[in-house]
């Protein structure tokens, strides 16, 4: 079947032609000459026995006979690359890389990280942190951990915890505002996260507070920004909680009205359902759900000192 397929670098050369409608912007993203892409065009078109473009005074168009071709080009090309990762991660990556958000790595995974190096010196661990949804299809991770409803479709998933949401202040602030009750967060500073709309109204509203005007004085796009903000002295935040369980034990944050709402969504481990029996990705996981953070992360979460 091999020898009835044209060359196969010539794939490549008329993907970038189809997309980019020329044979200049093809010669220039692939470092050939607009010549040699002419030339290695009317090489496939007399290979499969008919003309695939409309050449035009400026650049090409596909005919309908290449609009066909090309979808199956293009699912090609993708199965040659997809297929070209995965071998490479399972045979020559040395390092396990984990996506997750920073106050994971820093409050749950890190403070740990060494029982699992010495448990198992044969992997590697690369970290990667942000919020951004991890797209295995184009991204080089082998696991990450996110928060969400596990909903997301074709991927192996295992959830760890549930997530709850709390109001977090500094002392100081808890202090100046002499914050006792709920009721007040309609009279201090604010601080709020684009990320999660009206999440203050939604906090409010579980706790029993209705149609208040809320005083949000910092907004931020980053989470962690937001806990960083609180610590010093800026207003109140709302965290993932028992994420940020350290936090109160370092007594760089409290919950100042002991309150806690349910998030409707939990912390998972997600990867790819052909990697879901992979001997360092489950060996990671275990590990990670019988650490001693995670056990702390499961029972309650503590109360403000």
């Amino acid at each position: 079947m091999s020898k009835k397929l044209p060359p196969l670098h010539l794939f490549s050369i008329f993907e970038a032609s189809a997309r980019l409608e020329s044979f200049k912007l093809a010669s220039e993203e692939l470092f050939l000459t607009p010549s040699a892409v002419s030339h290695q065009i009317k090489s496939l078109e007399e290979h499969i026995g008919f003309p695939l473009f409309i050449r035009k005074s400026r650049g090409v168009s596909l005919n309908t006979a290449g609009k066909m071709y090309l979808s199956y080009v293009q699912q090609g090309l993708e199965q040659f690359d997809q297929g070209t990762k995965a071998v490479k991660r399972k045979y020559l990556s040395p390092n396990l890389k984990i996506s997750t958000f920073s106050t994971m790595a820093s409050n749950v995974i890190l403070p740990q990280l060494g029982l699992f190096q010495h448990a198992h010196p044969e992997i590697g661990i690369r970290i990667e942190t942000g919020l951004d949804i991890t797209d295995f299809r184009y991204e080089d991770f082998d696991l990450a951990i996110r928060i969400g409803h596990g909903d997301w479709p074709n991927i192996a998933k295992r959830k760890l915890l549930d997530i709850k949401i709390a109001p977090l202040c500094s002392q100081e602030f808890a202090n100046k505002h002499n914050l006792n009750s709920v009721e007040q967060i309609k009279d201090v500073p604010l601080i709020d996260l684009t990320s999660m709309d009206n999440i203050w109204q939604t906090w409010s509203e579980a706790t029993g507070l209705n149609k208040i005007d809320f005083n949000h004085n910092l907004t931020f796009n980053n989470y962690e920004s937001s806990l960083h903000a609180a610590e010093q002295g800026l207003g109140l935040c709302l965290a993932l909680m028992p994420i940020e369980n350290s936090l109160i034990k370092r007594k760089l944050l409290i919950n100042p009205f002991n309150k806690t709402i349910s998030f409707g969504r939990s912390l998972y481990a997600v990867y790819r359902e052909e990697d879901k029996d992979r001997h360092d990705i489950q060996c990671f996981l275990n590990w990670l759900i019988q650490s001693p953070n995670m056990v702390d992360l499961n029972s309650e979460v503590p109360k403000t000192v």
